[in-house]
């Protein structure tokens, strides 16, 4: 689930800190701090983060840590949950299918982001790693489809992985 939330921290040193703190020990995944130092209201500056956790109750828990440290929790908004995709191909595949995979997932809609990493060895046998995030089930079937219709076409062989 990602969660974007505007906090107002006391304007004393390591004050951030404290805030990303119970993310990082809820095992979250921060993916944007804005810290507006220098608008500064009532002594508090405000905050902006964008963060990942796996769930209802990771969050809670993080919320429960900030109003124990006295962090002013503005809004929490844009929450949306994420689901996993991963494929492992091997075959002789080129940068430009390569290419045309991940452009056929992102014309899917709905995902969040997609991480290549790709083996070139000098056989024809080439590897890939392609994993992701979509924002609902529904892309997780269309992409399975996706990939399995590639694999048949393009002759390689595709493994799904067993993410959550």
């Amino acid at each position: 689930m990602r969660v974007n939330v505007d906090l107002r921290l006391k304007d004393v040193p390591g004050q951030l800190i404290g805030a990303l703190e119970p993310i990082a020990k809820n095992d979250g995944n921060i993916v944007g701090v804005v810290h507006s130092h220098d608008k500064v209201s009532a002594g508090r500056i405000g905050v902006n983060l964008t963060f990942e956790v796996t769930g209802e109750k990771v969050l809670d828990k993080i919320v429960g840590e900030w109003k124990e440290r006295g962090v002013d929790i503005l809004k929490i908004d844009h929450l949306f949950e994420t689901f996993p995709l991963e494929y492992v191909i091997v075959g002789d595949v080129s940068p430009n299918e390569m290419k045309r995979i991940t452009d056929g997932i992102q014309a899917l809609g709905d995902v969040e982001s997609i991480d290549v990493r790709y083996s070139i060895s000098t056989s024809k046998e080439k590897a890939a790693l392609i994993s992701g995030k979509v924002r609902n089930k529904e892309t997780i079937k269309k992409a399975n489809r996706f990939m399995r219709d590639r694999a048949k076409r393009s002759g390689f062989l595709m493994i799904r992985g067993f993410g959550d």
